[in-house]
């Protein structure tokens, strides 16, 4: 059964107004399995949006989703107004969709440059087969991974390998592969796992940048105060669905997200 509608308010108007992202009944099925089940909202250009939900409750399977590399069982997406539903993943990041995962996929074999460098070389590989790489578009790569891991604070960390890096600085390669592609929209989970309060506050105003030069953003992420403070709005998910949507204000404080969510948190807390 399809959902109404949620979305972001945008305050602003014009030809970059409205929706970038729009999900249409999405469902993602697992046998009996419901991890996603009837999902349809639309992401504002140009915001934050984050989505909060307890383990379990297809926050990281709808992002999968949403970049085809877990398939549908039904619904559509759209991404600006172009219906990509039967896109093959690899084409996804060639639409203007990055991300990162919630589990570090990065090569250890490669060093942190390298495997930045990856994410560039994704989107210049989309270029004509006749056009073979030259002088100019090797300095534009080098110059925009300088850029990427400059705003991520990696800058003097490049010849090192995964292994040497913490894993709070692992998520920042991911992050710096992520936006080193340029994407019009920007996924993020859990995109400060493993990081201190203070590297958490760094993450979030470099999110804070990017949305300032126009890049959406949809973050999934447990640290809910983080979320409250850098997201425009957010979505709630429990059991696969969507139970609440608006400012972070409002839903955090919505008795359903408390009871699935906050309330577990607080309970997990006692116990612990």
């Amino acid at each position: 059964m399809t959902t109404e509608l949620v979305r972001p308010q945008p305050d602003h108007s014009g030809p970059d107004a409205g929706d970038v992202l729009t999900l249409d009944d999405l469902a993602v099925h697992f046998g009996g399995i419901k991890a996603v089940d009837g999902i349809t909202l639309g992401l504002a250009r140009g915001r934050i949006s984050g989505i909060l939900g307890p383990n379990g409750s297809g926050k990281s399977t709808l992002l999968g989703a949403i970049t085809r590399l877990t398939p549908l069982t039904r619904g559509t997406l759209r991404f600006e107004g172009r219906d990509y539903s039967r896109v093959r993943p690899e084409a996804v990041a060639r639409l203007g969709i990055g991300r990162t995962f919630q589990t570090v996929r990065l090569l250890e074999d490669l060093t942190v440059r390298e495997n930045v460098q990856l994410g560039h070389d994704l989107i210049a590989g989309a270029r004509p087969w006749w056009r073979r790489p030259g002088k100019a578009d090797r300095e534009t790569a080098d110059a925009a991974v300088a850029t990427a891991l400059e705003r991520t604070g990696l800058a003097g960390k490049e010849a090192l390998r995964p292994g040497q890096l913490s894993y709070g600085l692992q998520r920042r390669v991911e992050i710096a592969r992520a936006i080193v592609m340029s994407p019009k929209l920007l996924l993020l989970d859990e995109p400060t796992a493993g990081m201190n309060r203070f590297e958490r506050e760094e993450i979030g105003e470099l999110m804070a940048d990017l949305r300032a030069e126009g890049l959406t953003q949809l973050i999934v992420e447990h640290d809910v105060q983080m979320m409250v403070d850098v997201c425009d709005h957010l979505f709630a998910m429990n059991s696969g669905r969507l139970i609440a949507s608006g400012t972070p204000s409002d839903v955090v404080r919505d008795p359903a997200v408390r009871e699935a969510y906050l309330g577990r948190q607080d309970n997990d807390d006692r116990d612990s």
